[in-house]
């Protein structure tokens, strides 16, 4: 039965994290993924500015039963997933 609720545990941690990178609108539109192991989240992927990357980190963190986060977020200022906006 433990399994069960483990299981159980690691979907609703999964589904916390999901929504909390979803809702951040510096980090939604950004290639962020992310992995568990026990109670530690491993993001990895591409965000637009170190201040995405910390509010990825920042958002998981706070999620109830995230003991740590490794940010292994890469930096790519060009590859934002945000729209540009045209001066013409």
């Amino acid at each position: 039965m433990s399994q069960h609720i483990t299981i159980d545990h690691a979907h609703q941690m999964s589904e916390l994290i999901k929504q909390a990178i979803s809702t951040s609108v510096l980090v939604a539109n950004q290639n962020v993924e992310y992995q568990i192991e026990q109670e530690q989240v491993v993001l990895t992927g591409i965000v637009g500015s170190y201040y995405a990357k910390q509010l990825a980190q920042e958002s998981v963190s706070r999620i109830q039963g995230v003991r740590q986060v490794h940010n292994r977020l890469t930096v790519t200022p060009d590859q934002t997933g945000q729209p540009t906006l045209s001066t013409n």
